[in-house]
């Protein structure tokens, strides 16, 4: 068995569920039953993470097929269960007991990350944005040049002053099991912002990192796509794409970016 997540690898792991999608996404029980017992309350704790109503799908555990299937329950709403409906497990599987524990889920998002930085930078505004979703505007920060703006770009989650832009996951780290941001770095900005200090260069690893999560995200949608069109072979490829975006592997996109990136 493998040691739990301790939390900064949990914080690099919430950082690139945003930067892969740059929306709101949810995290299930499966994933934070990895992570080590003090990381759920202190991101919890923080704002990072927030508590969010009960999954309606899971990925079946029953069988190597892996498929993602909803969730039902009994008369009493005591205990959860999944119906097996593949054609060659059916006749033995029936139903599939599912821990209510399993359906527990929370939430984190661009916004949840700009309020949290705000309050870490002491900022008076924190995370207005009113046109755009994909910058925060977080408020004002003094230097000894005057006060600068600071604000929160999303995917990937950077903090930008003066057009110079540092990615989050370089500033954000946990110390004494508390979540700190790099404030050396951010003064290097705030006082520098031109001359001195140095234009972010994205990290290719980091990139990498990105790119990967993104295929594997696309991979799932065409596994569940499959799987979908073999139990519905009728049905148009748009309905299936508005399945697919009810589940928890749409990572908070819409049914027409699925759609378009199914095979």
């Amino acid at each position: 068995m493998s040691e739990p997540l301790p939390p900064s690898q949990v914080l690099t792991a919430l950082i690139a569920h945003i930067n892969a999608s740059g929306k709101p996404v949810h995290i299930g029980w499966d994933e934070v039953a990895q992570w080590h017992d003090e990381a759920l309350p202190l991101f919890l704790g923080v704002g990072l993470l927030a508590k969010s109503n009960h999954t309606q799908s899971l990925e079946c555990n029953g069988c190597e097929h892996r498929c993602f299937m909803p969730v039902e329950f009994t008369g009493d709403k005591q205990r959860a269960f999944i119906v097996c409906d593949h054609s060659e497990m059916q006749s033995h599987m029936g139903r599939i007991v599912v821990p209510l524990q399993r359906l527990k889920q929370w939430k984190t998002s661009p916004k949840h990350f700009a309020v949290v930085v705000a309050k870490l930078l002491g900022v008076e505004n924190i995370a207005n944005n009113k046109k755009d979703d994909a910058i925060y505007q977080l408020g004002m920060m003094k230097s000894d040049k005057g006060r600068r703006c600071v604000s929160l770009t999303v995917s990937p989650l950077s903090i930008v002053i003066n057009q110079h832009a540092i990615s989050l996951g370089d500033l954000l780290y946990i110390d004494n099991s508390e979540l700190t941001i790099d404030h050396g770095r951010i003064n290097e900005l705030l006082n520098n912002p031109t001359r001195n200090a140095k234009n972010y260069t994205p990290n290719t690893d980091k990139q990498e990192d990105r790119k990967l999560a993104t295929q594997a995200m696309y991979q799932d949608w065409n596994d569940a796509y499959i799987y979908s069109v073999k139990k519905h072979p009728k049905k148009s490829g748009e309905w299936h794409s508005q399945q697919i975006a009810k589940l928890p592997i749409a990572q908070g996109r819409d049914s027409e970016t699925i759609r378009k990136n199914m095979k």
